[in-house]
């Protein structure tokens, strides 16, 4: 239900090697049992390619026991939430399975990200919005809740979309927390604002991992050091029974602030 999603707000990936032969591995294994034509397959190896070109088609293909992939440069430093989407997507494509929507759209919003040919700059976000300054509230949950790890080389600031179920994210690259302006709001209680930065905090800390072909984004470690928020319960409550309200109360309003580049 949408406490659920709400909860799945990003996915880091401090893990400084990835085994991208074991990801691909791993996903076939637990996809290829719902296909008829694959189901029997073994992977015999693995080839693997990163292409520099934006544009350039993404691809998985299989062939006497080899799966073979191409991706673009830029997916070795995504989050492991979207190389686990755009894996997932590409190969149940390939078996001839429906994939799942949240793929889809993590896999859409990665690629909508990637910068311009040529341009590798980082766009510094706005941090002090209408109601809240994000910077004040990543001090504040880092003081209490961090004390001994240092947030000071995190930053933070209001995403330029419109995230209504996405409400946070984590990029490692850039060590960055992007927050849904979708909830600057003086009717969004502060103590959601600080949930969902302590939840991006946390995934700035405490890696995720792909087990049994499925990526295990919430450790129970993560859940156990979620709920120390103290308000923590209270903010699941308001998304989970007054954030849909809200969004039909709102949701043009701040589209309209949005457009008007306020965050930008």
């Amino acid at each position: 239900m949408l406490e659920k999603e709400l909860e799945s707000f990003s996915v880091p990936d401090p893990i400084p090697a990835r085994n991208w032969e074991e990801y691909l591995i791993s996903i076939w294994d637990s996809l290829k049992i719902r296909s008829r034509r694959f189901k029997e397959s073994h992977v015999r190896s693995v080839e693997l390619k990163f292409y520099p070109y934006r544009n350039g088609n993404h691809s998985i293909s299989f062939h006497n026991g080899i799966l073979s992939a191409k991706f673009h440069t830029s997916l070795m430093g995504a989050r492991e939430e979207i190389i686990f989407a755009f894996i997932s997507l590409l190969i149940s494509k390939l078996l001839g399975l429906k994939p799942k929507q949240a793929w889809k759209e993590e896999v859409a919003e990665f690629l909508n990200s990637l910068p311009e040919s040529g341009s590798t700059n980082f766009k510094k976000l706005k941090e002090n919005g209408i109601a809240y300054d994000l910077k004040l509230i990543l001090d504040k949950i880092s003081s209490l809740y961090f004390p001994k790890i240092d947030t000071k080389i995190l930053s933070i600031g209001w995403a330029d979309r419109l995230g209504r179920r996405r409400l946070g994210s984590y990029e490692k690259r850039n060590m960055n927390i992007r927050i849904s302006p979708i909830l600057d709001h003086k009717e969004v209680p502060i103590y959601v604002l600080e949930h969902v930065v302590h939840h991006e905090i946390l995934h700035h800390i405490l890696p995720s991992r792909i087990k049994n072909g499925h990526n295990s984004i919430h450790s129970p470690e993560f859940k156990r050091k979620e709920k120390e928020y103290v308000r923590y319960r209270e903010a699941i409550n308001w998304l989970k029974m007054e954030y849909p309200k809200f969004l039909m109360k709102h949701q043009k309003e701040i589209g309209h602030r949005l457009r008007s580049e306020f965050y930008g």
